[in-house]
């Protein structure tokens, strides 16, 4: 076995250039790889997509939480989008009729409200029989 003492030929470079854009491009999507499994592996649960029922039970606590901080403008915005996932949510245009009635002292408002809620439910109905006795109430009293 004869050794060369020649000189290791160098390895061939490159003679196309590559745009500095590709490789920051490249860099960046490979970063934003990682940090999409690094996340999904420490908070496996920032990746499940709540359901409507799931958000409406959330967005009826978070109510509840401003009504007991008199934050009425702030109860309002979630009865809205309980209404938003649940246009036929009685309940909630229930709440938003006491809201106008009981807090916010605008009548119309609140007649508007309980004339939805008579329309939409059957005389069976718990929320019917709350929202005439609420109109009673403001017709009593504006009388």
């Amino acid at each position: 076995m004869k050794r060369s003492n020649a000189a290791p030929e160098p390895a061939r470079t490159q003679t196309r250039t590559q745009n500095p854009a590709n490789n920051i491009q490249a860099a960046t999507t490979n970063m934003k790889g990682r940090l999409l499994s690094t996340l999904r592996t420490v908070l496996p649960g920032a990746w499940i997509v709540p359901r409507d029922n799931e958000l409406i039970t959330l967005y009826r606590l978070r109510y509840k939480m401003a009504m007991e901080d008199e934050k009425y403008d702030i109860a309002m915005i979630f009865l809205n989008k309980i209404l938003e996932l649940d246009p036929m949510n009685l309940e909630a245009k229930l709440c938003k009729g006491d809201i106008y009635h009981r807090c916010l002292h605008d009548y119309p408002k609140a007649i508007e409200h309980y004339n939805k809620v008579i329309r939409l439910s059957t005389q069976d109905d718990t929320v019917h029989t709350r929202a005439r006795a609420a109109m009673s109430e403001i017709m009593e009293m504006l009388s």
